[in-house]
């Protein structure tokens, strides 16, 4: 046998190794005679239609598919018949025929990316319903469609990792003019305001509600009655807090918790309270909160203001339902702030 024969023989049965056990059915050898050039089917035309092999040679007793064969025949078999071979395996298979040696991985390389992706979408059927085009690479489209395949996840208690007294809370009352046109028309914010009072508030410790106690002196009172009104121009007041943070470079950040009107009278001070805003970008919360504030089946954190005494105003943490509130853990109030609030940057 010529050395070209010996060397096409050994290309050949390189080539049958590589396809292990993938061409045993009928549609899967129908299947790679399909993707073959006309010169590999005709070379392999030939071939079969000159009988049986040649016997063995005497001077071996071991058969001729039994040798250890080198990965380096293959360099000699068509590129066609390559790739054929390297589109049919499987993923594992693929990067075995990488491994192997470089006419391989060359085969691999000129079939890039569409034969990894055409592996990937066999091991994820889902992905031959959307096509190729503008598909991720097919590293992230594995790990995207394996992903799938994990358990559905459900909501899990959410861990704080900065205690209470590492916050503090800031309450502003601000006096803000208001004027009306006359009899009947409405009231409207005319851009005249001031600051009657500004705090901070202590973290009450030993009691069972997180409070932060503000003391409000007797001026603020005596300032707000100074305040001059007419029939056309009075005064309304606006209760913000504000709760600071160091972050963990040491820069602080803030967030705005509370922001509703107040009212001052001689008993005391009457405060509204609202819900505490979302972070702006957060649309997935956005989306579920509208639906539940319009079917009032709503769960707001809230941030409510009690007058508690002479000179004494509180802030504690609830929950509000439609038709009651609920008071907040400290494990709750230190989530909300840490993960709920619309921290600055």
């Amino acid at each position: 046998m010529s050395t070209d024969a010996q060397k096409l023989a050994r290309s050949l049965n390189d080539a049958a190794v590589a396809a292990g056990q993938s061409l045993e059915t009928n549609a899967a050898r129908h299947q790679v005679w399909s993707l073959l050039g006309s010169r590999a089917q005709n070379i392999l035309k030939a071939l079969c239609a000159a009988g049986e092999a040649p016997a063995v040679s005497a001077g071996s007793c071991e058969p001729a598919a039994s040798r250890a064969r080198t990965a380096s025949g293959l360099a000699r078999f068509p590129e066609d018949v390559l790739g054929a071979i390297i589109a049919f395996v499987d993923l594992p298979m693929r990067f075995t025929c990488v491994a192997a040696c470089s006419t391989l991985r060359d085969a691999c390389a000129r079939l890039s990316p569409r034969l990894e992706h055409s592996l990937v979408a066999k091991r994820f059927p889902l992905i031959n319903t959307f096509g190729s085009a503008g598909a991720p690479a097919p590293r992230d489209l594995f790990r995207t469609f394996k992903d799938f395949e994990g358990e559905n996840t459900y909501a899990v208690r959410p861990e704080s990792s900065l205690a209470l007294d590492g916050y503090t809370l800031s309450l502003e009352i601000k006096a803000r003019k208001i004027e009306s046109a006359g009899p009947g028309e409405p009231w409207r914010f005319n851009g005249t305001q001031e600051s009657i009072y500004v705090g901070t508030g202590e973290l009450q410790a030993g009691t069972p509600l997180v409070t932060y106690k503000f003391t409000v002196p007797d001026a603020v009172r005596e300032r707000e009655a100074e305040l001059p009104e007419t029939d056309e121009t009075t005064w309304s007041l606006i209760a913000t807090i504000v709760v600071s943070r160091r972050g963990a470079s040491g820069k602080l950040q803030f967030a705005r918790i509370h922001r509703d009107p107040c009212t001052m009278h001689e008993n005391g001070l009457d405060f509204d309270s609202s819900e505490m805003p979302i972070p702006a970008g957060n649309q997935a919360l956005n989306f579920l909160k509208r639906k539940a504030d319009n079917v009032d089946m709503y769960t707001d954190p809230v941030v409510v203001l009690h007058y508690t005494g002479p000179c004494t105003v509180e802030a504690r943490f609830k929950w509000s339902f439609p038709n009651h509130g609920e008071v907040m853990t400290e494990h709750e109030a230190r989530a909300c702030l840490e993960h709920y609030a619309a921290w600055s940057e």
